[in-house]
C-alpha cells in the first residue's frame, strides 16, 4: 500500500511540474515518452544481470529494502532540487526498481506459503491493497495542497513513509527466509526417507 500511496504521489508531482516548467504540450508528451523509454531499457538490463544475482547475494529481505531507500533519497532529493531533471531521474529509477527488484521479490516471498494462502493473499494485495493506496494518494494530495504544501513540502512529507518501507521490507525478508528455512527442514526428512526406498 506504501508502494502505491507513493506512487501516486511521485505521479501528481510530476504532473505538475511539467506543467509548470514545459509550457509545449509537444515538449511534455516528448519529455514523458523519454522518461517511459528509460524506464523500460533499464528494466530490462536490471532483469537480466541485476535482479536474481541481488536476490542470491543479499536475500530477499535486503532487495525488498532497495526501493523504499530508493524512493526515500528520491523524494528528498526533491525537496532539496524540484527540478524536472531531479525528478525525471527519480522517476526513472523508481519505477524501473519497481519492475525490476521489487515485483520479483514480492513473488518470492510468496513461494513460502502454502498453495491456498498464497492466492489469497496475492488477491488481497492485488485488489485491496494496491487499489486502497492508489485512492489514499489521489485523496491526500489535493488534501496536503489545500493545506498549503507545495511540491517540496508534499516529498518531505513522502520521506518517512520510505523508511517505515525499508522497515517493513527488513521484517518481510526475515519472515520469508524463516519460513523458507522451515519448508526446507520439513521436506529434508521426506528426501531422506524416499532414498532407500528408490535404492
Amino acid at each position: 500500500m506504501i508502494y502505491t500511496l507513493t506512487n501516486t504521489w511521485a505521479y501528481f508531482q510530476q504532473s505538475d511540474l511539467t506543467q509548470r516548467q514545459l509550457q509545449d504540450r509537444a515538449a511534455r508528451t516528448s519529455f514523458l515518452a523519454n522518461i517511459d523509454i528509460a524506464v523500460n531499457t533499464i528494466t530490462v538490463l536490471i532483469q537480466i544481470f541485476l535482479t536474481g544475482r541481488l536476490m542470491k547475494w543479499f536475500g530477499v529481505g535486503i532487495t525488498l529494502v532497495l526501493m523504499p531507500l530508493l524512493s526515500a533519497v528520491g523524494f528528498a532529493a526533491i525537496g532539496f532540487a524540484p527540478v524536472l531533471t531531479v525528478l525525471a531521474t527519480f522517476q526513472i529509477l523508481r519505477r524501473a526498481a519497481g519492475f525490476a527488484l521489487l515485483r520479483p521479490a514480492r513473488e518470492v516471498l510468496f513461494t513460502v506459503l502454502r498453495r491456498e494462502d498464497k492466492y489469497k493473499a496475492k488477491s488481497l494485495i492485488d485488489t485491496f491493497g494496491y487499489r486502497f493506496g492508489d485512492q489514499i494518494g489521489a485523496w491526500s494530495y489535493p488534501l496536503m495542497r489545500w493545506f498549503g504544501l507545495g511540491l517540496v513540502g508534499i516529498s518531505w512529507v513522502a520521506v518517512p513513509f520510505g523508511a517505515i518501507w525499508c522497515v517493513l521490507g527488513i521484517w518481510l525478508g526475515r519472515k520469508q527466509r524463516v519460513l523458507a528455512d522451515a519448508k526446507r527442514d520439513q521436506a529434508a526428512p521426506l528426501t531422506s526417507a524416499a532414498a532407500p526406498e528408490a535404492a
